[in-house]
């Protein structure tokens, strides 16, 4: 599941624009390349998995894997000497698992635009007192930075993906100039991390930053440690395991919270480390799977190219008349908004919500194309409308970048989302009220909802009061083209 971290920008002309189209190359050859193309501004919430550092074919991140080992391995050496929290073998501990903010990834969950979250000392300290009651009780295989999500609260993919991140930083910075001399694209002394010299890397336009670029071979949706989180299927395969924690809470096992689950995990750990090592070595050897980048499962890349496709095929005439009054920008947001809804429902577009086999996306992904086609609609007809929003994970803020201080606000939502109603009537009423926006449309997708649920919303909306947001229904379910319907 996906952690809703807010990450606001603005972009002063309303354009949605990644590396490869900014600097005007062709985008199969830039594919080819086997970099992932950021949309500048919006962070992409793919992660490098270290699992597939192995494996990877990347010239520059051939030795990567044994980065990542080497560096785990010195931290274990130092960890098994601390006698108490805080003697020198803590200190130096802690000090090799502090690493520098990286400026300039386009991945994983950000805090702010293009920058991690990295670890804190409160987050780093409990990690060490875990880990250090592991290799006490006999564990000391780096692959455990790998899976410590697993047993550890707060350290997601992305921080995981982070770490890795820093620890191979400097083969990812060959990569992303050698990438970048081949295509002919600019590059300038940046600084990508606080104590490290300016290094020649190309200029992210948004930010004035860095961007650095990723091989798409090492990166996936939930890199494969997430998928030992599972800890009831850990529990399955391991009769000691499932006894403790059987003895522990029972059948009350399905309603305690992950962190109970973790913090009960993490004590087996140390109280039985065979148990551990079971796990890793299943970890190690279990397959490695790359991302789907051409069905996109997460709907994490194709919104973008999806979006100026479609923008172009059916283009839309927008005009914004002076003054631009709330009203008039209500006007604008609304007809983009109709023909978003026309583009889904008549015009197959509905078919990036959901991957290959049928499978709902996450409704990050109906965000994401929605921010996508109102980007580029606004673009194509010369409006300085101003999206700003959390990278198309949240509410989209349209406001005249000239100064205009009107706000209108579209929040998209599927109908599989449980807190469909609670949008309706907190979510979107609130964001208006922290923006100052007189004016909000909650526009969601019916992905699959009952008739039932669907008669009950359409009377709750009817019963709102006249300063609730406006409604607009799309039918987001996948139906036959014209040209199949009647056979």
């Amino acid at each position: 599941m996906y952690a809703h971290v807010t990450s606001t920008f603005r972009w002063e002309t309303g354009l949605a624009q990644s590396l490869c189209d900014y600097h005007g190359i062709d985008p199969a050859v830039f594919d080819a390349t086997g970099a992932l193309d950021p949309v500048l501004g919006v962070d992409t919430r793919l992660f490098i998995d270290p699992s597939l550092l192995r494996q990877t074919e990347t010239p520059e991140l051939l030795v990567s894997y044994q980065r990542v080992i080497d560096h785990f391995t010195d931290v274990l050496k130092v960890v098994s000497n601390i006698g108490i929290a805080g003697d020198v073998f803590w200190r130096k501990a802690d000090q090799m698992l502090t690493f520098p903010e990286v400026q300039g990834l386009c991945i994983g969950y950000a805090t702010t635009a293009n920058s991690g979250s990295g670890m804190g000392p409160h987050l780093r300290a409990h990690l060490l007192g875990t880990v250090s009651q592991i290799v006490h009780a006999g564990v000391n295989d780096p692959a455990l930075f790998e899976i410590v999500g697993t047993f550890e609260d707060n350290v997601g993919p992305d921080r995981i993906s982070d770490m890795v991140a820093k620890i191979i930083l400097a083969d990812l910075i060959a990569f992303t100039q050698r990438v970048c001399s081949d295509l002919g694209i600019p590059m300038e002394p940046l600084r990508v991390a606080k104590g490290q010299p300016p290094e020649d890397m190309p200029v992210n336009p948004v930010s004035g930053g860095a961007v650095i670029l990723v091989p798409k071979d090492v990166l996936r949706d939930l890199p494969i440690a997430e998928t030992y989180g599972d800890i009831a299927r850990i529990a399955h395969h391991n009769e000691i395991l499932r006894n403790e924690l059987n003895a522990i809470i029972g059948s009350a096992w399905s309603r305690a919270t992950i962190s109970e689950k973790k913090e009960i995990l993490r004590n087996s750990f140390t109280k039985y480390p065979e148990i551990l090592l079971e796990l890793l070595e299943d970890y190690k050897a279990a397959g490695r799977s790359l991302y789907d980048f051409k069905d996109d499962p997460s709907g994490e890349t194709l919104w973008y190219r999806s979006a100026k496709q479609f923008s172009k095929e059916y283009p839309l005439a927008l005009t914004l008349e002076s003054p631009t009054d709330t009203g008039r920008v209500f006007a604008v947001v609304k007809l983009i908004c109709e023909h978003f809804k026309v583009l889904i429902e008549d015009n197959q577009l509905c078919k990036l919500l959901y991957d290959k086999g049928g499978k709902r996306k996450h409704e990050s992904a109906a965000q994401l194309l929605f921010y996508g086609i109102a980007t580029a609609y606004c673009q194509a007809n010369g409006i300085e409308l101003s999206p700003e929003s959390d990278g198309g994970r949240g509410p989209v803020d349209f406001k005249m970048s000239s100064g205009f201080d009107g706000r209108v606000l579209v929040e998209v939502k599927l109908t599989s989302n449980s807190q469909l109603f609670h949008g309706f009537d907190k979510q979107l009423p609130i964001y208006q009220k922290a923006e100052r926006a007189t004016r909000g449309v909650y526009l969601f997708i019916d992905n699959g909802m009952s008739e039932d649920r669907m008669e009950a919303f359409k009377k709750h909306v009817t019963s709102a009061g006249a300063d609730a947001p406006e409604v607009m229904i799309v039918d987001g379910i996948v139906r036959p083209s014209a040209s199949k319907a009647n056979y």
